[in-house]
């Protein structure tokens, strides 16, 4: 009988000591364990955020790439708008544009891709041509320098230079 009462007060002892210290451990398992997944999902949440914003700086870098090649080579010729660019780099520069002529699509590189063959006449000092020829390397549109020739100054006037260069348009 002593067997008896001894495994009786084991068991309740037992059942008095998982009541009293393992089920509170176990409670602040569970409550750390739902913690634990609710941060989880929330750095996923926040991965799939700055995934998206990648994604969406990406594209605005794209758009942003692809309007500068728009406006380095237009869909269409304007050649009013190519004279103004000409005459607003070489005003810039310090030189006078005495003419200009333009030949669109007179020949093209592709089937979509035309050149606009272009002579430009400016009249100026040498550092003033440098300056123009620095500034239509780093402007926005796209021209090739095909040729340049220059008359020597006579007394009291300045330089005047025949360029040939080509514009590009869709």
């Amino acid at each position: 009988m002593n067997r008896f009462f001894l495994s009786i007060i084991l068991i309740g002892s037992s059942l008095v000591f998982g009541v009293f210290a393992v089920l509170p451990r176990f409670q602040e398992f569970s409550v750390t364990q739902k913690e634990f997944k609710a941060k989880q999902a929330e750095l996923e949440s926040r991965e799939s955020y700055f995934a998206h914003l990648a994604g969406l700086q990406e594209r605005l870098h794209k758009e942003e790439f692809v309007s500068k090649i728009d406006a380095a080579i237009p869909n269409d010729p304007q050649l009013p708008g190519l004279y103004e660019f000409f005459q607003k780099l070489s005003a810039a520069s310090g030189l006078v544009m005495r003419s200009i002529n333009a030949s669109p699509g007179a020949n093209a590189i592709d089937s979509r891709l035309k050149r606009i063959d272009t002579s430009l006449q400016l009249g100026g000092s040498y550092e003033s041509f440098k300056l123009f020829l620095s500034n239509l390397q780093t402007a926005s549109r796209m021209t090739d320098v095909k040729s340049v020739n220059f008359s020597s100054p006579s007394a009291g006037t300045g330089f005047v230079f025949n360029i040939r260069a080509e514009s590009y348009s869709y």
